[in-house]
């Protein structure tokens, strides 16, 4: 026995010994001795490694032994240095300046820079190297931090000094807004195909929060032709390497320098137009293999980017197995600004342990690109510090020491209680504009009433209208939620008191899975689908310009509604609904001035003037289905709630309706089947994003059905046009619904500045060009459509449009719509 134990000490200590790993740390400078920040930092002959943090700071965890260690930086020679690791090493780093050489390039007046030969050889090599790497798997780091550089001491009227330093800030209006890190696995296979995972995930001040880093948002590719980063611009950047670069670019040679068997180039890239969607800055390219070896370029504002005013990108390769070049590092650093708050941030990626030849199993690449494990919030600060790559700053760690104490401080239901407190005093004129909620944070509830005043209408059927909405939320302990509304109205004309109401059920996030049911009295609006105008645009409609647009009827009503996501892209929804429908009369005609040449429509769908009923009162028990497909949606898997990033093919919507006649007396029956094919966001590169949709339906039977069973369509009787998908902007919302068949097709196309950036009034306008085409065709109007020509800007869009075949005829109007 005891030699067995001794045996299995000698194995554990030997194992110790052979496992034990150092801490090699330094700081990366210049030759005098200025910090320089983010040099990539790794083990020559491997992509094993790491990247200095903004003050120089750098650590790697070593096993004892000798290493070549080689570190890089933009614009600084390449230095190599033997390290033998016995213990924890503690090295100084001085790099120097790269001094560029000419090589054999003489320059004359009058001739080709010579820059412009080394790119055309990079742009005949660009698909190669796009594409020479089948596969490979890597573990990434990406560290996020944005900071607050200045702040108004009022916004709005608020005294933000206090929110402020709440969020950690210090008085300075200065401090780290946002501080998250991540570790993951990064796998990819040729034609697109990406399986990540989150391993860690840390986000400062939130201990139950999740990063939304993503490697495969953060990896950006200068060997594609259109560089898409994000949601900061609609149509992408021309790669400085892309196919038709010479159109945007003009390009200087630098110099050249000497790494290990390479020659460098440098070149330096100039955008031939200021306000095109390029880069400006320097690209690297090796020589004789012309790949990209590094990257310093940098976009701003002029390139109609949105959210910031500048973006600077820093990439750097290495060579990983059999000359096959990988990214090691990324750094962006953007700086902007919004209403006097300014700020600036960095992310950093690191890119290391590349596998080149890995043997994925059968089916390891599905739809799902990110998947973030549900521990993986919950790692340690031992943890962090034994495999964070890039450490912290002083200022980082102390953001995180701060927030976690704000963090406790806020998660105790004294605090809860004290903001509670504060946040539900009655300020009578809040309420009056706004509404009021009333919160109860520890129990994860809150009730609430809207504004008063957005609550009163008018309309002809019942006058002056008082009509608020109270509502009622719980979250529960598994994330699902209740929510409940009810909706008094009060008509002063035709005095009538009703409600209405509803309870909704969500239980379970992931799958989008809701069931509810509501009930009561309800006005509605015959235009069931869209609605015909909003209320509070009918009444200044209806007292300014005598036209009472919407046209309503009562309805007497209960409705079980439900939807689910049934698997990935598959999505179902579905109600049954029985209502007593009665029509209404016009009971009121009040207006702001004198009218004399116009007098008011009837409460009636079909164009008339005299005062009658629209339709005879009837019951109606009605089932709708929906089937909404999206074909191989990529999406991420959060442990809290999915993510879906959408589907690079049309999607599909399937939808039937059924009036079941006799059930409960009821009076409809009829079967309606329609489809639809769309996609809203095909992106074109340079030339914009383009966006369609066809679709068409039938009643397939009609035998009992009333105009608010019809099909009807989105229109507009107004210069306000509501409806910013699938819609008709000249077309009358009611007149034109139809209960036998339909097609229509509609088509738009964002060019995203491309002509309007190249004239001088319109650049710094940032303004967005767009075109599009309407088309209907049906029973009731044959072959209707619609060409607009618009501008826009932060979804406010201003419309100059042409109708033709609109009553026999055509016409030109004006629109202003709006996509927020």
């Amino acid at each position: 026995m005891k030699k067995l134990l001794f045996l299995l000490c000698a194995l554990l200590f030997t194992q110790f010994c052979f496992s034990q790993q150092f801490t090699l740390k330094g700081v990366t400078t210049d030759k005098e001795k200025n910090i320089l920040p983010f040099a990539s930092v790794y083990i020559q002959g491997s992509s094993k490694g790491t990247s200095a943090n903004s003050n120089g700071e750098f650590q790697l965890k070593l096993d004892k032994g000798k290493y070549n260690l080689v570190f890089r930086a933009v614009g600084y020679v390449q230095l190599i240095k033997e390290v033998e690791v016995n213990g924890d090493t503690e090295l100084s780093v001085a790099m120097q300046a790269e001094v560029y050489q000419l090589k054999d390039v003489v320059i004359k007046a009058g001739a080709e820079d010579p820059a412009y030969e080394i790119i055309r050889n990079a742009i005949k090599k660009r698909k190669q190297h796009l594409t020479e790497v089948k596969a490979f798997s890597c573990d990434t780091y990406i560290k996020g931090v944005t900071k607050l550089k200045n702040a108004p001491k009022k916004f709005l009227g608020r005294n933000i000094q206090d929110d402020l330093k709440n969020m950690g800030l210090d008085s300075g209006k200065r401090g780290i807004l946002y501080l998250s890190e991540s570790v993951s696995k990064f796998n990819f296979q040729q034609p697109g195909k990406i399986n990540e995972e989150m391993i860690s995930s840390k986000v400062s001040g939130n201990s139950n929060g999740f990063s939304f880093n993503q490697a495969t948002d953060f990896l950006v590719s200068f060997y594609k032709n259109i560089v898409d980063i994000g949601e900061l611009s609609r149509v992408g950047f021309v790669s400085p390497i892309a196919e038709n670069a010479m159109l945007f670019y003009r390009y200087k040679f630098i110099g050249t320098f000497r790494e290990g068997g390479n020659w460098i180039n440098k070149i330096q890239v100039i955008s031939r137009r200021k306000y095109d969607q390029v880069f400006n800055g320097y690209i690297y390219i090796i020589d004789d293999s012309w790949r990209i070896h590094s990257i310093d370029l940098a976009i701003t504002n002029n390139s109609m980017i949105e959210g910031i005013d500048s973006l600077r990108i820093k990439q750097q390769y290495i060579p990983v197995k059999n000359e096959k070049w990988m990214l090691a590092s990324q750094r962006y650093d953007y700086s902007g600004g919004i209403f006097s708050f300014k700020f600036e941030g960095t992310y950093t990626g690191v890119f290391s342990n590349y596998d080149v030849e890995p043997n994925f199993p059968p089916k390891f690449f599905t739809n799902r690109v990110l998947k973030v494990n549900a521990g993986s919030n919950k790692k340690d600060s031992a943890y962090w510090a034994g495999i964070r790559p890039v450490l912290l700053t002083p200022e980082e760690k102390r953001d995180y020491v701060k927030k976690d104490s704000i963090r406790l401080v806020r998660s105790s239901d004294k605090y809860k209680d004290s903001i509670d407190r504060k946040a539900n005093k009655l300020k009578p004129l809040k309420v009056l504009l706004t509404g009021y909620t009333h919160r109860n944070t520890k129990e994860k509830e809150s009730w609430g009433i809207n504004s008063p005043v957005l609550s009163v209408n008018y309309n002809t059927v019942e006058g002056w209208v008082y009509s608020p909405e109270l509502s009622y939320r719980k979250t529960l302990k598994d994330s699902s939620s209740l929510s409940m509304k009810f909706n008094p109205r009060y008509g002063f004309e035709n005095k009538k008191l009703s409600a209405n109401g509803s309870i909704g059920y969500v239980y379970n996030r992931k799958r989008r899975a809701y069931l509810g049911i509501s009930g009561g009295t309800s006005y509605t609006d015959f235009n069931t689908e869209y609605g015909a105008i909003p209320p509070l645009f009918n009444t200044f409609s209806t007292l300014f310009a005598k036209e009472n647009i919407l046209k309503l009827f009562k309805k007497d009503f209960v409705k079980i509604y439900s939807g689910r996501e049934l698997s990935n892209g598959l999505y179902l929804s579905g109600n049954i609904e029985y209502a007593n429908r009665t029509p209404l009369l016009n009971t009121s005609f009040r207006t702001a001035g004198d009218f004399p040449d116009k007098q008011f429509t009837a409460n009636n769908p079909y164009p008339s003037f005299e005062n009658n009923y629209a339709f005879s009162a009837n019951k109606a028990l009605t089932l709708g289905l929906k089937l909404n497909i999206a074909f191989a949606q990529s999406y991420i898997e959060r442990p809290d709630f999915t993510i879906r990033q959408g589907s690079k093919y049309p999607k599909l919507e399937l939808e039937y309706r059924k009036g079941i006649k006799g059930a409960f007396d009821s009076d409809v029956d009829f079967d309606y089947a329609g489809i639809r094919v769309f996609d809203s966001n095909k992106k074109l590169g340079i030339l914009g994003a383009f966006k369609y949709s066809a679709a068409a339906g039938k009643f397939l039977n009609r035998d009992k059905m009333y105009y608010m069973d019809f099909k009807h369509f989105a229109g507009s009787d107004i210069f306000l046009y509501t409806q910013f998908t699938d819609g008709f902007m000249m077309l009358s919302p009611y007149e034109y619904s139809t209960g036998k068949e339909f097609l229509e097709a509609h088509a738009e196309h964002n060019f995203g500045g491309l002509f309007l950036s190249k004239i001088p009034l319109f650049k710094k306008l940032k303004l967005e060009e767009v075109i599009g085409v309407n088309y209907l065709t049906s029973d009731v109007i044959k072959n209707y459509a619609e060409a607009y020509i618009g501008i826009q800007r932060f979804g406010l869009r201003f419309n100059l449009v042409k109708t033709f075949n609109y009553k026999n005829g055509s016409s030109t109007g004006f629109r202003v719509s709006a996509g927020f």
